[in-house]
């Protein structure tokens, strides 16, 4: 199975492959950019820590939404309208393998406001 992820313009950007044994997250065109543990932390195949997804939200190291599934509505996070997922996707490129996990840092309070940062630059390595 996969869960579409929408930006806070609510257009589908990313999705979440539950197929794969480390829940892979793709960008629509199909190109790998982090993967997510089953405690909810994001990391990106480099090892750095990106985020968490919890209860459907992709939150950045600030607390703050920067994706959301389709569904959810809370707050500014209002996903019951979203564009249609009629862009084909593109084919799945082939993952990387993740280095050693860099640190995370203490949780914090989850905000159901959208972050400064796109979806897009949230996958970016620093």
């Amino acid at each position: 199975a996969e869960v579409t992820l929408f930006d806070k313009n609510i257009k589908p950007i990313a999705y979440i492959n539950y197929v794969d044994d480390d829940l892979t997250i793709y960008m629509w065109d199909g190109i790998p950019v982090a993967y997510l543990e089953e405690s909810g932390l994001i990391y990106h195949f480099n090892g750095q820590f990106l985020g968490w997804y919890m209860n459907g939200v992709i939150y950045d190291k600030e607390g703050y939404a920067v994706a959301a599934k389709k569904g959810v509505v809370r707050g500014e996070i209002k996903m019951n309208e979203t564009y249609a997922e009629s862009v084909i996707k593109g084919v799945k490129h082939v993952k990387p393998i993740p280095h050693v996990h860099s640190l995370k840092p203490k949780t914090p309070s989850f905000r159901d406001k959208w972050s400064e940062t796109s979806l897009t630059d949230f996958f970016l390595p620093q």
